[in-house]
């Protein structure tokens, strides 16, 4: 509980240091710009472009790879929103005016057109992703999705790179953005708030600290789509400062869905295959044999599941499984069966003894049920030392 409160105390900070900060900009904005020069910016804004689609790449390839552990849907689909939106900020970054060319000229209208594709993704895809109730798919869809995405980046590179000086205009360079840029950035705020409200609504309903990081993340990038609605020039000091908003809250999203929703759902899921691993180790190092038997009829079915008793005996699985007790002992089985009956029609566990080849083994048998019914019989047997034969009777002896 205390290391809760702290995070949300932390939460608070956050967002009070960083609606201080805006603020700040603000207010300073006149001697901040005088500090500023204009020339230096498209080198750092290529490095904090660059920061964040690292960022967002290395979240693809991460879900990529952990899909084959946690065939997680919400993994896949934060993957590929982030591989998309990567991409668009890649193309954003290399179409910056200022730019070597880069399939064209470097153009403003071309890099903010990438910007809003970027954004209009993330923003819609970040809902669905807060809003989309996780299973696990039983296919691969990777290969598919991979190409989907493909698909939509490369058809709106080519709009965005054949059909520019066709598109409406979204920044006028000296005067600021146009109504449709402040149109479509507006919506992507609501978006984003909306994304923040299903983010605190989930930590209040679970508790779970992520969910702050998610929130954090969703309140610098609100704070970045309102600044990119004011700033009158390209290189000024407002871009520079939504940009380095949206690497805050790309730090976040890392923080949230990177660090703690996936690594956990990997990891809860690598230590479920590590114990059934484990379990099956176990199983295949058991001295004795287990086993399964299913009734069909008046005799039962034999699945043998693991262990060494087979390898004793000198005997396989094709031997045992889909076998009656007469087919594996080949004679007749008539005290035997009754304790498998007693096992299946009374549901109790039961216990005894069989001696074969000259040796003597404990049998015990537990049934399992599903609804009410007996299902099937979990079985095992076991070699018993010699120094414990004497006193216990037979209750059957095969002829093989």
């Amino acid at each position: 509980m205390e290391h809760k409160k702290i995070s949300e105390q932390r939460f608070l900070v956050y967002i009070v240091a960083a609606t201080i900060f805006l603020m700040a900009v603000h207010f300073y904005h006149t001697e901040l710009s005088s500090y500023f020069n204009p020339d230096n910016y498209v080198g750092i804004h290529t490095v904090l472009e660059f920061i964040s689609i690292t960022v967002s790449f290395s979240i693809f390839l991460y879900g990529w790879w952990s899909f084959s552990y946690t065939q997680s849907a919400r993994v896949l689909l934060l993957a590929f929103v982030f591989l998309i939106v990567g991409a668009f900020d890649l193309l954003h970054a290399l179409s910056f005016k200022g730019m070597p060319v880069f399939i064209a000229e470097s153009s403003i209208a071309r890099a903010t057109w990438f910007w809003l594709a970027a954004r209009g993704v993330e923003s819609v895809s970040m809902v669905a992703v807060l809003l989309f109730k996780n299973r696990k798919i039983s296919f691969d869809p990777r290969r598919f999705l991979l190409l989907l995405s493909g698909v939509l980046i490369g058809t709106l590179s080519f709009v965005f790179f054949r059909f520019e000086t066709q598109l409406p205009l979204l920044v006028i360079e000296g005067q600021g953005t146009t109504f449709l840029k402040n149109a479509a950035e507006y919506a992507v705020c609501f978006l984003h708030f909306a994304s923040f409200i299903l983010a605190l609504y989930l930590y209040y309903e679970g508790k779970k600290e992520y969910h702050l990081y998610v929130a954090l993340a969703f309140t610098f990038l609100f704070m970045s789509e309102l600044i990119f609605t004011v700033y009158q020039s390209v290189f000024d000091i407002d871009n520079l400062t939504g940009h380095l908003y949206k690497l805050m809250g790309y730090f976040f999203i890392m923080k949230g869905f990177y660090f703690s929703i996936i690594r956990r759902d990997m990891f809860s899921e690598k230590q479920r295959l590590g114990t059934l691993a484990e379990r099956e180790r176990l199983i295949n190092h058991h001295n004795g044999g287990l086993f399964k038997a299913i009734k069909k009829g008046d005799d039962y079915l034999h699945f043998y599941h693991g262990g060494f008793l087979l390898q004793q005996l000198g005997r396989n699985e094709e031997d045992i499984n889909g076998r009656t007790l007469e087919e594996i002992f080949s004679a007749k089985t008539n005290r035997l069966l009754k304790n498998y009956d007693t096992a299946w029609e009374e549901r109790e566990k039961v216990s005894f003894w069989v001696d074969y080849k000259g040796s003597r083994y404990i049998v015990s048998l537990v049934p399992i049920e599903d609804d009410g019914v007996v299902a099937e019989l979990s079985g095992s047997a076991m070699q018993a030392d010699p120094s414990f034969r004497s006193g216990w009777k037979d209750d059957f002896e095969s002829r093989a």
